[in-house]
């Protein structure tokens, strides 16, 4: 019992050191925010804006007590923000570069065969995000599957998704938005064009993450829930959005494929419109909104929220973490 009790009080010490060191940071940029409007994070090349900072800076007038309530709230929720988006980018990033190292091999191996199959399910199967993926011609015919759903997905004709369309026209890499899919359920793809070793466009590669299954991994863990009951909820809650105002996840579930600005649900709440576009405009900033508690509820409550942006060949996800304030 001592040493589980001594464990508990080193975490909470090292949160709290923390806390107290993202603050300090984020104090000592202020002049730089206040000339420029916003700073670089220097690792990820991301905006955060001066209102992130004057939330600090406001705190400071008040009293004591306040002061220090809503000082360790906001460096609570900044660094469960950014250690979400440090593992959801570096997840993306990890699985984008396994697709590039396999269209590489693809490239003396070709797109049908042996080899090229054992391509396929050496990715899949060693990357924990990929859930399925599939080898495709420069025509946008499947000649290769493998993974969840992928039994019948072998001479489909994929050329018509939004994503195989640029592909095959650009021939650059792509991350697509999130879309049914011809194995049967929903996800988002990375796909890479491969080429012969003289420059020949041969087709592409494609593995598809589950959103879901990805986010779980990565928000559970910071928020201290349960995946399966979504229980043991703390006063936090996060939720990811696309540019087009779809919910790609959240916390309550019932929320998950909705679209913020066309859903009746979210009508009759303007401040989450209002937010909403604004966090659609600007890859990093600070808010408030209020909503129901949770769907179903009839309780509105006022939530506090912060976002930032991960993504990979110019489509964004923008990562919110919210909490009650009233």
């Amino acid at each position: 019992m001592a040493n589980d009790t001594c464990k508990a009080a080193k975490t909470e010490i090292k949160k709290r050191l923390s806390c107290v060191i993202l603050l300090v940071m984020l104090m000592a940029m202020m002049p730089v925010a206040q000339c420029n409007g916003d700073y670089l994070r220097p690792d990820m090349g991301l905006k955060y804006p001066a209102d992130w900072l004057e939330s600090g800076y406001s705190s400071v007038q008040a009293t004591s007590s306040d002061r220090v309530s809503a000082a360790e709230s906001d460096a609570d929720m900044l660094f469960m923000l950014l250690q979400i988006q440090a593992d959801v980018q570096g997840n993306l990033t990890d699985s984008d570069s396994a697709l590039a190292n396999a269209a590489q091999e693809l490239s003396t191996l070709g797109l049908e065969g042996t080899a090229a199959r054992e391509v396929l399910r050496k990715l899949v199967e060693t990357d924990a995000n990929l859930v399925s993926g599939i080898i495709f011609s420069k025509d946008g015919k499947i000649t290769i599957a493998a993974g969840k759903g992928s039994e019948n997905a072998v001479g489909a004709d994929i050329s018509g998704q939004e994503h195989i369309v640029h592909l095959l026209k650009a021939k650059t890499p792509v991350f697509s938005k999130q879309l049914l899919l011809v194995e049967g359920y929903n996800g988002t793809a990375i796909a890479y064009p491969v080429f012969s070793p003289e420059g020949e466009f041969m087709g592409g590669i494609s593995a598809i993450i589950a959103p879901d299954k990805l986010l779980n991994s990565v928000v559970a863990p910071q928020l201290h829930f349960d995946i399966s009951s979504r229980s043991n909820i703390t006063d936090y809650s996060f939720w990811l959005m696309h540019l087009d105002g779809l919910i790609a996840y959240d916390r309550d579930e019932s929320q998950i494929g909705k679209y913020l600005f066309e859903d009746p649900l979210y009508q009759s709440y303007p401040s989450l419109l209002e937010l909403g576009h604004r966090i659609a405009a600007e890859r990093s900033g600070h808010g408030y909104y209020s909503f129901l508690e949770t769907e179903g509820d009839e309780k509105v409550v006022t939530k506090e929220s912060y976002w930032t942006t991960a993504g990979l060949h110019g489509r964004e996800w923008r990562l919110v973490v919210t909490k009650i304030t009233q």
